[in-house]
């Protein structure tokens, strides 16, 4: 292993979107003594056969407000470094069969309200409108949420890579 240093404050295993992305923000805070580790190439791991889902719902507070800071990271990142990423932002209605269900939509409309996101519980009504061949007669609701979307997460990974 030539060429590897001997020492480094932060050493990083895994060359998928989780290990790039923690050395990308390492080096977006400043610090230069960082190594990535892979045994073969990037994604070679589990980042090659992920979905690639991008959504922001989660029950949790923390989870969400992480999942909203990237949805703002990858409508940037591309043009930021210069690499090309296959990012679509779809929108989303998760749909909500109880009643328990649109209780924790309600609490999750609330948390990403104020984390500023524009996720809205709809009705019978809006649901048809957005999906007319969808049948509601089982459902109570659903929870709407624009920012919802997809991402090609080997692309992801080379982009934050390149920064």
């Amino acid at each position: 292993m030539a060429g590897l240093p001997s020492t480094a404050r932060v050493v990083i295993i895994g060359g998928g979107v989780v290990g790039t992305s923690s050395l990308y923000h390492l080096c977006k805070a400043g610090w230069t003594d960082c190594l990535l580790l892979e045994k073969n190439e990037l994604t070679s791991g589990s980042t090659w056969h992920a979905a690639g889902n991008v959504p922001t719902f989660s029950s949790s507070w923390s989870l969400m407000n992480m999942q909203r800071y990237s949805t703002e990271l990858y409508r940037g990142l591309a043009e930021a470094v210069d690499y090309p990423m296959n990012y679509h932002v779809t929108g989303s209605l998760r749909l909500a069969h109880t009643k328990e269900r649109m209780q924790e939509f309600q609490r999750a409309r609330g948390m990403g309200r104020y984390q500023g996101m524009d996720i809205d519980v709809v009705g019978l009504e809006e649901i048809k409108r957005r999906y007319p061949f969808i049948e509601t007669h089982d459902l109570k609701g659903a929870l709407y949420d624009p920012s919802d979307g997809d991402i090609d997460p080997a692309q992801l990974t080379q982009a934050l890579a390149k920064g």
